[in-house]
């Protein structure tokens, strides 16, 4: 059986952040992700993940998200500060339980080299690579598609796994989002099949709105049993928008769940 967590940037947003982690352990939810817990000290934050009997499952390295950054990593200007966030994130995650830290490349402007930017992203992910391993996590790394970041370092799963065996840390993983990749490349469970072996993470969103399954064109219902033909154990992102409030988006996953 499948193993979903809820992201909750994205739902249980009718509720403050701190109160969002006690909803989704009330719905039943064993795991969550959030992109930034900074806010909260990680002592604090692990305390009431412990009194939840809930996992922590996966950080982003800060960044300045409200002011339009969408990730630092790729670029040269940045290399000190994606060096000090990655050390924050990789610090943060050892006191809440060690989940996966996604480094963000980020959002390449007219003056940037393509290039330069790739090289220096893939210096920034060794450097945080060799850092986690001390810990033994996991860094995530996502192509994401043209529609919603048309600036961003990379988009095609190939260039992330192109990346991935480049550098040769087995503690660099990719992440496979529904929404990214059918809105890029389609043929969904085909290209599932293909990079499995690579990935760290799974996430979803249904197409072209990126809300819950069985919202839009996608049967993440098939999509879902080629996961656990393939053996999938490991944790299933819920990354959309809900068409309607949260607590009512959720009963598609019924089938699937690993908890009552």
């Amino acid at each position: 059986m499948l193993k979903f967590d809820p992201n909750l940037r994205w739902l249980f947003t009718e509720l403050p952040m701190w109160d969002r982690y006690a909803a989704a352990a009330r719905a039943g939810f064993s795991g969550v992700e959030v992109a930034f817990p900074y806010e909260y000290p990680a002592a604090e934050l692990n305390a009431m993940l412990r009194n939840e009997g809930l996992t922590l499952v996966q950080i982003l390295a800060p960044v300045d998200w409200e002011a339009g950054s969408r990730g630092i990593a790729a670029l040269p200007e940045m290399k000190q500060a994606c060096r000090r966030s990655v050390e924050t994130a990789i610090e943060y995650a050892v006191g809440v339980g060690k989940p996966m830290v996604h480094i963000l490349a980020g959002n390449l402007e007219p003056h940037h080299v393509r290039s330069e930017c790739l090289a220096v992203f893939k210096e920034n992910l060794a450097y945080a690579a060799d850092l986690a391993a001390r810990e033994g996590i996991t860094i995530i790394i996502e192509p994401v598609c043209h529609a919603r970041f048309p600036a961003y370092l990379y988009s095609r799963l190939d260039e992330g796994i192109s990346i991935i065996d480049e550098l040769g840390k087995p503690n660099i993983r990719l992440c496979f989002d529904t929404y990214h990749v059918q809105m890029e490349e389609g043929a969904l469970t085909e290209r599932l099949r293909k990079v499995f072996p690579y990935l760290g993470h799974v996430q979803i969103g249904n197409t072209p709105g990126r809300n819950e399954p069985g919202t839009g064109e996608l049967d993440l219902g098939y999509f879902f049993r080629t996961l656990e033909q393939l053996g999938w154990d490991r944790w299933v992102g819920c990354e959309y928008a809900p068409s309607t409030n949260t607590l009512e988006s959720i009963g598609w996953h019924a089938p699937f769940r690993n908890r009552a």
